[in-house]
Parts: structure tokens; sequence; C-alpha cells
């Protein structure tokens, strides 16, 4: 047993040796402004990229909301540096958490990450990884074998179904899937020199643990586990093992880690700013004890507790388990207080009270959704709800 110990002890160390000379010898392979060399691989593959980033341009996922492509284009760029005019950002809205990048320089964001990392160091820190395959010359080499094992033409024949997760068959989806997952090393490579990256930019180094440790969380609190990787998990390692190496690794190499408390500022206004629409695509997963995680998280780092409270509602009436209406009830109500009531709550109040036939008070809160929102979409539909009698 103690020989056993032993062993075991001799290559923790000198794994933990390996990663801290990865860190120090590793540098990017690619100078800022890289341009295609190989005119029979890279070139034809940048020109089907660039057909591939009008699809995302013309999207009617992509998010072209100034500020938050700011917030995200802000992060990118102080990660990125001199490679910061390589880079194009596109936020994809879909709920699931997700980032990568192309090799001509797209990158691309899902709001579901946006909505599950807590600080823009955490950001960073997923942005950095993506980088760091970008400068390693891993995504071409994937893209050179995914070119290499499919028919010409049929890798981008795809359209935006890799980038936003619309549906495809799912052979073909599987086997580009299966290509474009990279290898431990690329990942070790493409972590450690997204942390220096990241330290190198003033971020804090240990918002990589943060990350993955959140990921894990809410894979324990899921009602229902994932049967199958999603796509990141299917292009990157599983978050325990990358938390089991980072937190051998980043407290050797970063001392005084603090994290930035305007950095986790800047995310909560963001998401305060955002809310409405990053939530509502992640109540429509149906994903009910992933939510629920999500929420704590947010209330524990400071996002407003009325538009947290009106989501607990929409969690609780759609889960419709028993007891769950008057959950649901009573956080909308919550949803209500101050100046900033939700709107949507008092509208949700009165369909509660419509479906119970409480007509006065469905109409009550009918009228209060109005008054909060007046320029409402759906004002015709509840004008109509107050003209009717009761039975």
């Amino acid at each position: 047993m103690r020989h056993q110990l032993r062993i075991c002890f001799l290559l923790l160390i000198l794994t933990c040796r390996a990663i801290a000379a990865v860190e120090f010898d590793l540098e990017p392979k690619i100078p800022p402004g890289y341009q295609p060399v190989d005119a029979n691989t890279e070139k034809g593959i940048w020109a089907e990229l660039h057909d591939y980033e009008r699809e995302i341009q013309n999207s009617a996922l992509l998010v072209t909301d100034r500020e938050i492509n700011q917030y995200v284009r802000n992060a990118a760029c102080r990660v990125a540096g001199d490679y910061c005019s390589d880079l194009r950002i596109y936020i994809i809205r879909n709920p699931y958490f997700n980032a990568s990048m192309t090799a001509n320089g797209v990158m691309q964001v899902w709001t579901g990450l946006l909505v599950r990392v807590s600080s823009e160091d955490e950001l960073a820190a997923i942005l950095g990884h993506e980088l760091a395959h970008y400068t390693q010359l891993h995504t071409l080499e994937r893209m050179r074998s995914l070119k290499n094992s499919m028919s010409t033409g049929a890798v981008f024949d795809l359209g935006l179904a890799l980038l936003t997760g619309v549906s495809v068959p799912v052979g073909q989806f599987a086997a580009v899937l299966n290509v474009l997952a990279y290898s431990r090393e690329q990942e070790q490579e493409a972590d450690l020199l997204g942390i220096k990256f990241m330290a190198a930019a003033g971020y804090d180094p240990s918002a990589t643990i943060r990350v993955w440790k959140a990921v894990i969380e809410e894979e324990e609190n899921a009602a229902v586990k994932n049967r199958a990787p999603g796509i990141f998990s299917k292009t990157h390692p599983g978050a325990d093992e990358r938390v089991e190496i980072l937190e051998s690794f980043v407290p050797q190499q970063y001392t005084n880690l603090t994290p930035d408390p305007q950095g986790r500022q800047k995310h909560v206004d963001m998401l305060n700013r955002y809310y409405m629409m990053l939530m509502e695509d992640q109540i429509d997963t149906n994903r009910h004890g992933r939510t629920e995680a999500m929420l704590r998280n947010h209330q524990a780092i400071g996002v407003d507790s009325n538009l947290i409270n009106f989501f607990w509602g929409e969690m609780y009436r759609q889960r419709n388990l028993e007891g769950d209406l008057d959950k649901a009830r009573k956080s909308y109500k919550l949803a209500t207080r101050g100046d900033k009531p939700v709107a949507e709550a008092y509208r949700n109040l009165g369909y509660i009270h419509l479906k119970e036939r409480s007509l006065p008070e469905a109409k009550h809160y009918f009228r209060k959704f109005l008054e909060v929102q007046p320029d409402a979409d759906d004002r015709a539909m509840i004008e109509f709800y107050l003209q009717e009698k009761q039975p």
C-alpha cells in the first residue's frame, strides 16, 4: 500500500511539473494578422468560412444589440491584445453553454454562456481558451481533418447548424463533432495558454476554476442528467477533469488571486439589462433543476431580485408540480415590489386568476400590467380580457 501511494505521489509531481513546463514554454504559433499560406488547403477553407460567416450575419439568431456586443468584444479584445483586430465576434441566441472560434478568426458566443458565468473574469476565461485554440492552429488542424473526412462542400453545407445548434441529420452532426474534438494535449495547451492570456490582460486566472465548478454544480442540480455530451462537452474535456488539473496548476503559478469586484458588477449590470431575453430562453429548455441552480447563483452575485423572483415564478408555473402554482403566484407578487416592478409578473398573475375564474382579480392585475407597460405587444389581447363580463 505504501509503495502504491509513493507511486501515485510521484506521478502527481510529474504531472504538475509537466503542466508547469508547458505553461512557461508555450507561445502562440501565429502572429497577429495571420493569413493562410497553403493555397491548396488553407485558402480553400478560408473561402468557405467567409460564406459561413455571411450565414451567421444573416441569421435570425444573431444578437445585434450594441451594448451586449460591446461588453463581450471589450472582454475578448482585452484578452486577445494584439490579436483583437483578427477577431469578428458574434453573439448567437442559444440557451446552452458554448463558445468557439473558427480558423479565420470568427468567434461565436452563445447567450447560454453569458448567463452561466458570474463575472467578466469568468467570461474572459472561456474566451481566452478559444483564442488559444486559434493561435495554436488547433482549429485549422480540426478543419483540415473535417474537410478530409467529408465530401467536398458537405462541411459548410451544414450552414449555421454547428454554430447555433439548429437541428441537422444526427449522423452528419455526430460525424462533425467527432472530428472537431480536440486532443487532450490541445486542450491542455488551450487551457494554459488561455490562462496566460488572461493574466497578461489583468484578469484573475482562478476564474477558470470557478467557471468549471459552476458547470459541475449545475449538472449536479439537474433534474434530468445529460445522457450524452452536449456540443461544448463533445469538443472539450469534462469539467471534473479540468478542475482537477487547474486546481493543481493555477495557485502555483499565480499568487494573490483576487476576483475583481468591478468585473463582477459589470457582468451583473449586463445581466440585469438583458435578463428577460436570456432567462426566457433558459425557461424554454424545460430544464428546471438547472434553472434553479442558475437562479440561486444570480441571487448570490446580486442580479435584480425582482427579475429573479419573476423567473422563479416562470419556473414553478412551467414545472407545475403539486403546490407549484401557489409558489409561482408568490414569486410573481415578489417580482412587483419596489419602484421597478416586472410588468410581466402582473400579466401572469392576471392569467392565473383568469384561469381560476376570478375575473375581478384578473382585471386588477391586467390593468396594473398595462400601467407599467402601456406599449405591450399583447395589449390588444389584454384589453379584450378587460372587457370580459363575469358569467
